[in-house]
Formats: structure tokens, C-alpha cells, sequence
């Protein structure tokens, strides 16, 4: 029964309202999207894609903070790349099909594993206001490494293929710079693509281009860092070498300089001379570094190709 009625007369039409019905219809009008609890909210936005996802940033406060703890659970998944391998191309140009390359096994992300050598996960603020430019400065770290199917030493280019050879029998994958005469710099290709690995070696269920690029090695920059990596300090880390103007991928070397058996250095040499020796030096590979937002599109874009593809496998064969 309802408790009271209220009529509204308008000419000669009479509307009948129940308090009940009039409560409701308030209720209904004073519904917006800030009273939608957060569980709803984050329920209905995980369904968009990333790339999707980041116009809305600008919605709101409310719908900023959201969005950050979406994307940073997917980052904290993205960057263990379950299922997925990355692979680094490091060579070269005259090199290209002599260089193996080089599976990379995850290490850490920034702000993302408490026991990262970062400085502590970055504090999300009440306003969100700056927690876009502290996500877009995450980088994912992992560790280049030499897998068995890859150590084939090619005879294309025997200076190259010896090299790589030995490379592939130390620890840590290794390549050899070669300066000659008057040559202030060389160059190294870099292709990063992320694959999904399939039943067998060198089938792979989906290929995505993370980044490319080439890196200029100057002679200087080689002298300087390995008088670096002699130094006591061990703390003391090589900087990057970023492949693209964006640095969004990034590698870090240790240099040393490579002498071979029984070469002595020039007992006369001039100063500004320096630059005109013919020199040698080995790059460790220590760190591969990509920018975490790069990686989790990446591996959206993978899922995506995978189920596009159904089922076809893309196969690269090594020569």
C-alpha cells in the first residue's frame, strides 16, 4: 500500500506519484558517474585496450587513478612477458648475417619489484597529476644471453664469425668494434621484436617490432669507458646507448679494449696523433633496457596477431 498519494494536476489530466515512486526518481536523478563504485569502474574500463585507455586519463581525477592501477597491473604482467621471449639483433652493417642474435631474460622493472635497484615504486598522488609523466619514465630491464640454437658460427665474414665464435663460448655475449685509421666512430644495427615462442626452435607463433635502430660508437666514447671498467669501483655502471631518438630502446655495454697476442703499443706518438691508431675493443652486453609502456603494447599487439593469425605460424630460418 502505498504511503501517500500525491496528484499534479495539469488541465485536465491528473498524474498520480506514490512517495515511494517520487524517492526513487530522485535517487535516479542524483546518480552520476563519480557515485559508480570503483570495483564497476575498473571492471567496465579493463575491458579497452591501452592504447584506448590513456585519452580517457584527462576525463578526470577519479578516472586517472583508476586507469594508473590498471595499467600498472598490466605493466607488473607485460613485463615478465609470460609466454613471450624478447629478442635483441645487435650487429654490424657489414655483419648483419654473421650475428647471432640474442634471447633476453627479464631482470626487473622500475618501480614495479621491490627489490629493483630503483629508488622505491613511485607514490601515487591523490590527483594523479603526476603520475603519467612517473609511469612514461618506467623502463623494463632485462639480460641478453647466448642460447644454443643461436651459437653456429657463420663463415660469411671470417673476421666476424671468429669473433662472434668466441663470444659465444665466454659468459657474456660479446661485439668486437674494429676502428681503423682516422675512423672516428663505428655503428651497430639494433632490432629488439618481441615473439611468442611455438613447438620448436625458430617457429614462432607471433613477431612484434619492439623498436630499431643504429648507434653511433665514438672512439672517444670507447676510450673513456674502458678506462672506466678498470677502475675499482664496481658500482659504477656504463651509460646507455639508446637506439632511437625516443629512447625507447637502449643498450648498456661494458668496453674493454681488446689487444691481440703479442701487439705492442707505438713506443713515438704525438698527442693529437691519438686518434689516427688503429684500435680494438669488446663490448659486453650487460643490459638491455625498454620502456615499459613500448613493451606493454607490444604484447598487446602480440595477443592481438596471434588470434588474427589463427594458427598460422611465422617461421624464420637461420642461414
Amino acid at each position: 500500500m502505498p504511503i501517500c498519494d500525491k496528484r499534479i494536476y495539469t488541465g485536465a489530466d491528473c498524474i498520480s506519484f506514490t512517495t515511494d515512486e517520487m524517492a526513487f526518481s530522485t535517487t535516479i536523478n542524483t546518480v552520476t558517474i563519480n557515485t559508480v563504485p570503483n570495483e564497476i569502474l575498473i571492471s567496465v574500463l579493463s575491458t579497452l585496450p591501452t592504447h584506448s585507455l590513456l585519452p580517457l586519463v584527462a576525463v578526470s581525477r577519479r578516472f586517472c587513478s583508476v586507469i594508473l592501477r590498471i595499467l600498472r597491473q598490466r605493466l607488473r604482467r607485460a613485463a615478465s612477458l609470460p609466454d613471450h621471449c624478447l629478442i635483441l639483433e645487435c650487429y654490424h652493417p657489414s655483419a648483419k648475417l654473421s650475428t647471432p642474435y640474442l634471447y633476453c631474460d627479464y631482470l626487473y622493472t622500475d618501480g614495479l619489484e621491490p627489490s629493483s635497484p630503483s629508488s622505491s615504486p613511485p607514490r601515487e598522488p591523490a590527483d594523479g597529476s603526476a603520475a603519467i609523466p612517473t609511469l612514461g619514465m618506467m623502463y623494463s630491464h632485462f639480460r641478453p644471453v647466448a642460447q644454443d640454437e643461436n651459437r653456429r658460427a657463420r663463415r660469411r665474414y671470417p673476421r666476424q664469425a671468429a669473433a662472434a665464435a668466441a663470444a659465444l663460448h665466454s659468459e657474456c655475449p660479446s661485439q668486437d668494434i674494429f676502428l681503423d685509421e682516422t675512423e672516428l666512430f663505428s655503428q651497430l644495427c639494433t632490432v629488439t621484436n618481441l615473439v611468442k615462442m611455438g613447438p620448436r626452435p625458430g617457429l614462432f607463433l607471433s613477431h612484434v617490432n619492439v623498436g630499431e635502430g643504429v648507434m653511433r660508437v665514438w672512439r672517444g666514447w670507447l676510450a673513456a669507458n674502458a678506462a672506466d671498467a678498470g677502475t675499482a669501483d664496481a658500482s659504477l655502471k656504463a651509460p646507455i646507448l639508446w637506439a632511437d631518438a625516443s629512447q625507447d630502446v637502449g643498450v648498456r655495454f661494458r668496453v674493454t679494449e681488446r689487444r691481440e697476442v703479442g701487439e705492442l703499443d707505438p713506443v713515438l706518438l704525438a698527442v693529437d696523433d691519438v686518434d689516427e691508431v688503429p684500435v680494438a675493443y669488446r663490448l659486453e652486453f650487460e643490459e638491455l633496457v625498454v620502456r615499459a609502456g613500448r613493451l606493454l603494447l607490444s604484447v598487446e599487439h602480440s595477443e592481438v596477431q596471434e588470434v588474427t593469425t589463427s594458427g598460422k605460424a611465422i617461421v624464420i630460418a637461420l642461414v
